[in-house]
C-alpha cells in the first residue's frame, strides 16, 4: 500500500511538473528586432515569440567536443510544419542571433545569424519564409565579420526585401586583411534563389557612400599599401558610372612595391576545386589583376 501511495504521489509530482512546464509562455519579443540568445545564458531551451511566429532556441552539445555546442532554432509558424535551422558550433558564452520581419502584407520572416568565432569568419546568415505549404529555408552562406544590425528591408521601393552584405571576394584579394576594403553588395529572394541585385539604379546611394569611404584610403593610405581600399574604391565607382575617373586615380595611387600575391585567372575547368597549373593565368602588374578581377566579378566588361 506503502509503495502505491508512493507510486501515486510521484506520478502526481509528474504532472504537475509536466503541467507546469507546457504552460511557461514563450517571452515576446518585437517585430522588426534583433534578439541575441546563448547557451551559456539562456539555457538549454528557449522560447520566443513574435506575432505568430515562436521561435525555440536551444543548444545540443558536441559529442565529440563536448566543450562546444551547436546552436538549434526551430520555428513554429500557424499552417505550416516547423523547421529547424542548424547553426555554428561554438563555445557556449557565443551569442546567436534572430530576427522576426515582415516580408509582406500576408507573410513572416526569419533570420538567423550565426557566428563562428574568430577574428574575422564567419556568420551563418539563414532565412525562414512561408512558400506555399511550406516553411522554405534558403542558406545565404557564410560571410566575414560579425552580426549585421541593420535589419533588411525594402530599400529602393520595388517591393522586395534587401540584403545587404559586403564583397567578400575582395578581402585578402589585394592586400591583407587589415588593408582590404569591400564594395556593398545587395540580394535578393527571387522564386527561392538568392540573385544579386546589386547593379540595380535604386542602390546607387550605397555605392556612392562606399565611393567616398574607399577613396581617403585609397588616395591617402595613412601607413598601409593603398591596393585593398583602391580596388573597392575602383568596383564602387563601377557602379555608379565613375569607372574611368576612379581609375585614372587608382592609376596615380597603388602601391607598385606592393609584394603581396595578385589574383590569377583560370583558362581551364577546375578539377578539385584547383586550376591545373598549366592553366593558371598570372597578370603583370595590379592594375592588370584589378582589371581582369573586377570583370569576373561582374562589375565591369571585359
Amino acid at each position: 500500500m506503502r509503495h502505491f501511495a508512493c507510486f501515486l504521489l510521484g506520478l502526481a509530482s509528474f504532472l504537475i511538473a509536466s503541467s507546469a512546464q507546457a504552460v511557461v509562455p514563450a517571452i515576446p519579443v518585437s517585430i522588426g528586432t534583433h534578439t541575441d540568445w546563448s547557451f551559456a545564458r539562456q539555457g538549454g531551451s528557449t522560447r520566443y515569440r513574435a506575432g505568430p511566429v515562436e521561435i525555440v532556441m536551444e543548444g545540443m552539445r558536441d559529442a565529440r567536443s563536448p566543450d562546444l555546442v551547436q546552436p538549434r532554432l526551430t520555428v513554429e509558424y500557424p499552417g505550416y510544419p516547423p523547421v529547424t535551422l542548424i547553426g555554428a558550433d561554438t563555445s557556449p558564452s557565443q551569442q546567436h542571433r534572430f530576427a522576426v520581419g515582415r516580408w509582406d502584407a500576408t507573410r513572416m520572416f526569419v533570420l538567423f545569424q550565426s557566428y563562428s568565432g574568430g577574428a574575422h569568419c564567419c556568420t551563418q546568415v539563414q532565412l525562414v519564409l512561408p512558400d506555399k505549404d511550406l516553411l522554405q529555408v534558403i542558406d545565404f552562406g557564410e560571410w566575414d565579420g560579425d552580426y549585421s544590425d541593420r535589419m533588411p528591408s525594402d530599400l529602393d521601393g520595388d517591393g522586395m526585401i534587401d540584403f545587404v552584405f559586403y564583397d567578400n571576394a575582395f578581402l585578402y584579394a589585394f592586400a591583407s586583411y587589415a588593408e582590404s576594403g569591400a564594395p556593398p553588395l545587395v540580394m535578393n529572394v527571387v522564386d527561392g534563389d538568392v540573385v544579386d541585385v546589386s547593379d540595380r539604379p535604386g542602390f546607387r546611394y550605397l555605392f556612392e557612400d562606399a565611393l567616398r569611404e574607399h577613396r581617403q584610403y585609397c588616395l591617402r593610405p595613412r601607413d598601409m599599401s593603398p591596393n585593398g581600399a583602391c580596388a573597392a574604391y575602383v568596383a564602387a565607382a563601377a557602379r555608379v558610372g565613375r569607372f574611368d575617373q576612379a581609375w585614372g586615380e587608382m592609376l596615380r595611387a597603388y602601391d607598385r612595391r606592393s609584394s603581396w600575391d595578385l589574383p590569377t585567372d583560370c583558362a581551364a575547368a577546375l578539377v578539385n576545386q584547383a586550376c591545373p597549373e598549366k592553366s593558371v593565368q598570372r597578370f603583370r602588374d595590379y592594375p592588370d589583376a584589378l582589371r581582369h578581377f573586377l570583370a569576373a566579378q561582374g562589375y565591369i566588361s571585359r
